[in-house]
C-alpha cells in the first residue's frame, strides 16, 4: 500500500522513476563514476560534517593497537593520525607482537616521538585478541578506542568520539562510518554508511566494525577480548556487552579508514578464513546466554554473514488474512502458492471480500468452500484498507497475523514459519518479507521515513548482493515500518498498539503501524529470507484515488521522522532516491 503515496506525493514522480533507472545503472556498472562521486563528497559534503572541536577535554579516551611484524608506511601513518588528532586528551597504547626484531625496533622508535604513546613488546605473538589484551593493561582511560595496525583515523575521529559523549554522557559503545583506504594510504574509496543501532543487523553481520569505541567501566565488567574467538573477537565483545543492555550510539560521519593492506579483511574477506567460525560461535553462545532458541546457520558463499533461525515452539496457529475485490485470477494464483508451497502446516487462510461483484470470483470462492483451512467473509462497505484488514483480523484466530495482498505469490517454502517465528520474539514487532517483482528485483526490502518525500522502499530495483553505501539489501535489518502488502504480527501485540489506524483510507496505516509499533519499544524486521513476488497494487489500482486525507494523516504520523531524521537511514544518504546513494551539496533535505 506504500507505493502510491510515495508516487502521488512527488509532483514529477516519472521524474523520478527514471533517475531510479540512471541510478541503478550507475551502481552497477559505474565504479569509476562512484569513485569520482565519492571524492567530490570528500570535498563538497565531509567538512560541512565536522563538529567544533570541544572546549573542554576533559574525557580521556585511549586508543589500543595490537601490532605484529608492521609494515614502516603503516605504522608511521597510523600514528601520524593521533598525533594530527584535534582533539588532545588522548592515549595510545600498543603491543607490539613482531616476530621480525628489526621491524619491532622501528615500531619502539617511532612511538617515542610523542610522549602520550606507551609502546611494549610482548616478547611474541600472542595473536589479536592477546596483543590487544596486553595494550589494554596500558590504559587509563575513559573510553577506549580500537585500531588496527593497518589503518588510520581521521583527524576529527576523537573529537567526534568526544562530542557524542557530551552529548549523550551514558554512552556504552559508540561507532561511526568508515570507509576503505588504498594500501598505498592515498586514496580512499568504498564508503560505509551506516544505520543507529540495528539488532537484527548485527545479528548477521558485525556491521558496527570500525570506528569502535567503549567505555573503559564497561570492558572491565566483560574482562576484555578472548582469544577463543579469535578474528572475531570485537564481534564477539560486543554480545557479550549486549548482556548489559549498553547505550549504543552511532556518529554517522567518516572517522576511520581501513586500509586495503593485503593480509586484511578489507582486501579480501579470504585473507583471514577463520572470521566466519568464531563469528558464528560467538552468536551462538549469545543465543545460549539470552535463553533465544535458535540456531546459526551458514550461508553459501557469504563468509562473516551469519544466518539465525529461530524455532517456532507449539507449532501456533498462523492466521493469513487475504482482503479482496475481485480481481480472481490473482487471488487464485496467491491462494494457490499458499497451498501448494507451503511447508508450515498449521495456518488458516481468511479471505475478506470487499465489494466484490463479478461471477468469476464468486466462482472461485465456491471451489473454496470445502478447504477447511479457508475461511469466507464478506465486507461490504466503502474501501478502507485499514478496516478491512482490522475486520479480517477480528476473525481470524491464529496467534500470529500475516496481513497479505492478493497480488503477491509466495516463493520460499518456509516463508511462513521464517515469519511467525521472527514475529513471536518478545521484542519484535512487525515483520516484513522480502518482496521482489517478477524480473526478481526487489520492490520492498524495508521502509524508510522521508525517503522520495513520504515514505520509501530503500533498495528497490535493485537485486540482492548488490553493495551499496549503505550496504547490502541481503541482510536482516530493523526499521520503523515494513510494508503491508505481507506484514507479519504477533496479535497480542497488533491489538495493543489498536490496530491499523482507519482514519488512512488508501494507504499510509502501514507505516503509521509500524511507528506505533515502535515508539512502543517493539523493533519491526526486514526478514530476506521470507521471499513472494509482489505485482503490486494491481489490487487498488489507479494512484489517482488516494483521498487527500491520507496525505494529511501520513505528514502528522511521520513528522519526527521526515528530513533525514528515520535513525535506520544515515544522514550522508540521499533522500530523493530509494537506491542509496551519496547526497550532494545540490540535495536538499526535506523537513
Amino acid at each position: 500500500m506504500l507505493k502510491k503515496i510515495v508516487r502521488t506525493v512527488l509532483p514529477d514522480g516519472s521524474k523520478q522513476r527514471i533517475m531510479a533507472g540512471r541510478v541503478k545503472q550507475f551502481v552497477l556498472h559505474g565504479r569509476a563514476s562512484s569513485i569520482k562521486q565519492y571524492q567530490q563528497w570528500i570535498k563538497s559534503i565531509e567538512p560541512t560534517t565536522v563538529s567544533p572541536v570541544a572546549t573542554s577535554q576533559t574525557i580521556k579516551i585511549s586508543v589500543v593497537v595490537p601490532c605484529f611484524n608492521t609494515p614502516e608506511l603503516y605504522i608511521s601513518e597510523l600514528l601520524q593520525s593521533l598525533i594530527n588528532q584535534t582533539y588532545r586528551n588522548w592515549q595510545l597504547c600498543i603491543a607490539d607482537g613482531s616476530t621480525d626484531q628489526t621491524c619491532s625496533k622501528r615500531i619502539a622508535e617511532l612511538c617515542q616521538q610523542d610522549a602520550r604513546i606507551t609502546y611494549l613488546s610482548t616478547g611474541k605473538n600472542l595473536g589479536i585478541a592477546g596483543n590487544t589484551n596486553e595494550a589494554l593493561k596500558q590504559v587509563t582511560g575513559d573510553y577506549i578506542a580500537f585500531l588496527d595496525h593497518d589503518d588510520v583515523l581521521a583527524d576529527n575521529a576523537l573529537n567526534e568520539v568526544a562530542v557524542a559523549i557530551k552529548h549523550q554522557p551514558k554512552a556504552g559503545i559508540i561507532y561511526s562510518d568508515e570507509d576503505r583506504l588504498s594500501e598505498n594510504g592515498k586514496k580512499r574509496r568504498s564508503p560505509l554508511f551506516k544505520p543507529d543501532w540495528s539488532l537484527d543487523f548485527f545479528l548477521s553481520a558485525n556491521y558496527i566494525t570500525h570506528l569502535f569505541v567503549i567505555k573503559a567501566n564497561l570492558l572491565k565488567q566483560l574482562g576484555g577480548l578472548r582469544s577463543e574467538y579469535e578474528g572475531s573477537q570485537d564481534y564477539d565483545l560486543v554480545l557479550r556487552a549486549l548482556d548489559h543492555n549498553p547505550q549504543i550510539v552511532h556518529i554517522p560521519k567518516i572517522l576511520y579508514h581501513m586500509r586495503e593492506a593485503r593480509t586484511s579483511t578489507a582486501y579480501s574477506i579470504k585473507a583471514k578464513n577463520y572470521v566466519h567460525d568464531s563469528g558464528s560461535q560467538a552468536l551462538t553462545d549469545y543465543l545460549a546466554r539470552n535463553h533465544i532458541k535458535a540456531q546459526v546457520l551458514k550461508i553459501a558463499h557469504r563468509p562473516t554473514n551469519h544466518r539465525i533461525h529461530y524455532d517456532i515452539s507449539g507449532q501456533p496457529l498462523v492466521s493469513i488474512i487475504i482482503p479482496f475485490k475481485d480481481k480472481a485470477v490473482l487471488l487464485k494464483n496467491c491462494v494457490a502458492s499458499i497451498l501448494d508451497k507451503t511447508t508450515y502446516q498449521n495456518y488458516e487462510i481468511i479471505l475478506v471480500s470487499n465489494n466484490s461483484v463479478q461471477k468469476r470470483t464468486f466462482d472461485y470462492l465456491k471451489s473454496l468452500k470445502n478447504n477447511p483451512r479457508i475461511k469466507q467473509y464478506i465486507y461490504d462497505k466503502p474501501f478502507n484498507y485499514s478496516a478491512v484488514n482490522n475486520y479480517g483480523r477480528r476473525q481470524a484466530k491464529g496467534k500470529v497475523l500475516v496481513f497479505l495482498n492478493n497480488d503477491t505469490k509466495v516463493i520460499t517454502p518456509q516463508w511462513l514459519e521464517e515469519l511467525a517465528s521472527v514475529a513471536l520474539q518478545k521484542r519484535v514487532g512487525a515483520v516484513g518479507p522480502l518482496l521482489l517483482y517478477p524480473d526478481k528485483t526487489i520492490q520492498h526490502a524495508g521502509v524508510v521515513i522521508g525517503l522520495t518525500g513520504m515514505a520509501g522502499h530503500v533498495f528497490r530495483d535493485l537485486k540482492l548482493g548488490m553493495l551499496t553505501p549503505l550496504w547490502l539489501p541481503d541482510w536482516p535489518r530493523n526499521y520503523i515500518a515494513v510494508t503491508g502488502a505481507c506484514l507479519a504480527i504477533e496479535a497480542s501485540k497488533f491489538d495493543e498498539v489498536k490496530g491499523l489506524n482507519e482514519e488512512f483510507i488508501v494507504c499510509g496505516s502501514d507505516v503509521a503501524l509500524g511507528i506505533d509499533l515502535y515508539q512502543a519499544d517493539y523493533q519491526n524486521v526486514y526478514w530476506p529470507f521470507a521471499q513472494l513476488i509482489h505485482y503490486e497494487s494491481k489490487s487498488v489500482g489507479s494512484y489517482k484515488n488516494i483521498p487527500p486525507s491520507d496525505y494529511d494523516q501520513s505528514l502528522i504520523k511521520y513528522r519526527p521522522y521526515l528530513g533525514g531524521k528515520d535513525p535506520y537511514f544515515n544522514e550522508n544518504l540521499n533522500l530523493m532516491s530509494e537506491i542509496p546513494m551519496l547526497r550532494t551539496a545540490r540535495d536538499e533535505r526535506q523537513v
